[in-house]
């Protein structure tokens, strides 16, 4: 009886598997900037250098009840990506924080329903952390400024072929170490419209304010489009709003001080005011041959209040880009890819040559990626 237990319990080898990836780059910025690092990114973000933008190794299984994910990486996007973890408090795991990519395990409490506990891949945008998933190697300006991961619990359901969703409870946005003594939400809710069409609904709400500060209750939206028009042709649609509550305003009230003069002719209260941002993005994607694809992409930032993108710059970041990426697929599982990125800001935000800064910023990049 123990021995049968046993072998009931037991992971099928075909269900635990090991992979690894590895994805290396080469920018050359046309700027020619003093510095080496290049702004309001976190992918192929160092200049004139061969690097690795992220390597990573992992481990995952899907049984009929319970499923889990272990990936551990590195590189320049993950060092980017995880600047801003806490690094403060004694066991806050932060030695550890910057190389957990996914790390979660899931049991099936439903026919159609998992409930997952971790940290894993955040939901928001249609470009991923692995750059091998999508048709341009660098990624939107959005998609820069939305969780790469979520650190809590998911729930997620098929409801048909067509309709599935998600229910999560999350620390925060993107972040492991919790900022504050509140927790966010997130949703998403999928649409198969035609089995080679879907739309995609992402949701966030959640204080992103730490617990010195006046709460700032940020609300997020994202919407994504997606048309397979044929084997070769794809185009994609990306739509984003978000707002985030204001942490305080100054009221003008200077007659307090004919009473105590050592009162200050404003008084601070709390706002109710809501900073807004916007973005768009299309992609088109033409894949020539079995061998060679020619993918594009447009798009354009606007955050004036600098919400989430903070360029010091007097009209906030306020952007737009071009990109054109060409990719060789023949030496699959590996991608040899070449990209030209023209990148333009309403003002003079980007590291130029002599330490100075220009409006425009245009690269190429040089990259090879393996999977294993």
């Amino acid at each position: 009886m123990q021995t049968e237990a046993k072998k009931e319990n037991s992971i099928s080898p075909s269900s635990l598997k090991f992979g690894a990836y590895i994805d290396t780059y080469y920018l050359q910025n046309l700027n020619r900037p003093v510095v080496k690092e290049r702004e309001f990114t976190t992918q192929a973000v160092r200049n004139q250098e061969f690097n690795v933008n992220m390597a990573h190794v992992e481990a995952k299984l899907e049984e009929e009840k319970y499923r889990g994910r272990l990936a551990l990486h590195w590189g320049t996007s993950v060092v980017a990506n995880t600047a801003s973890e806490v690094n403060s408090d004694r066991y806050s795991n932060q030695l550890s924080t910057r190389n957990i990519q996914e790390a979660f395990a899931g049991v099936k409490v439903g026919k159609e329903t998992w409930l997952d506990m971790g940290v894993f891949f955040g939901n928001i945008g249609y470009e991923s952390w692995i750059s091998q998933n999508n048709i341009n190697y660098t990624r939107a300006f959005a998609l820069d400024y939305v969780p790469y991961y979520s650190s809590g619990i998911r729930l997620s359901h098929r409801f048909n072929q067509k309709w599935s969703g998600q229910l999560q409870i999350l620390n925060g946005w993107q972040n492991i170490t919790e900022t504050n003594k509140d927790k966010a939400f997130g949703s998403q809710i999928l649409f198969k419209i035609f089995p080679n069409v879907t739309l995609t609904l992402n949701q966030f709400v959640g204080n992103e304010a730490p617990n010195t500060e006046r709460k700032q209750i940020r609300l997020y939206n994202n919407t994504i489009l997606e048309w397979h028009i044929s084997e070769h042709w794809l185009i994609a649609l990306q739509a984003d709003i978000g707002a985030q509550r204001a942490g305080e305003r100054f009221a003008y009230e200077p007659w307090w001080r004919a009473y105590d003069p050592s009162l200050s002719e404003t008084r601070e209260e709390r706002s109710l005011a809501f900073r807004q941002w916007y973005h768009g993005t299309l992609w088109l994607s033409y894949k020539i041959s079995s061998d060679y694809r020619l993918s594009f992409r447009v798009e354009r930032f606007y955050d004036p209040k600098q919400v989430l993108a903070v360029s010091n710059s007097p009209n906030g970041f306020i952007a737009y880009g071009y990109t054109t990426t060409f990719d060789i697929l023949s030496f699959e599982p590996a991608l040899l890819r070449f990209e030209y990125v023209y990148r333009r800001s309403m003002d003079s935000i980007f590291p130029y040559r002599d330490a100075k800064t220009s409006a425009k910023e245009d690269f190429f990049i040089f990259a090879f990626s393996l999977r294993l």
